[in-house]
């Protein structure tokens, strides 16, 4: 899914946010999102692209507490994006 709550209200983005964690409990669902607090809220892995390279990949946990790359952290801090 690319970016599957674009423009849509906090109601009817919790709605979908909700249906996907639902139906990640019998599929793999991939997202893409620019949105941190979504890829925290549903996510249960989430790697990091930069300019078409994988830079890090972890739990969402790890990830954004505990990034192990210097564009990670440099990302997450908002230091460019």
């Amino acid at each position: 899914m690319d970016e599957p709550c674009s423009s849509l209200d906090i109601h009817n983005t919790k709605l979908i946010e909700d249906l996907i964690v639902k139906l990640s409990q019998q599929y793999t669902i991939v997202i893409v999102t620019h949105n941190l607090q979504q890829a925290k809220r549903i996510a249960d892995y989430t790697a990091f692209f930069l300019g078409g390279r994988l830079i890090e990949t972890n739990t969402t946990e790890a990830l954004f507490t505990k990034p192990q790359e210097e564009e990670t952290k440099q990302y997450l801090l908002g230091l460019f994006g």
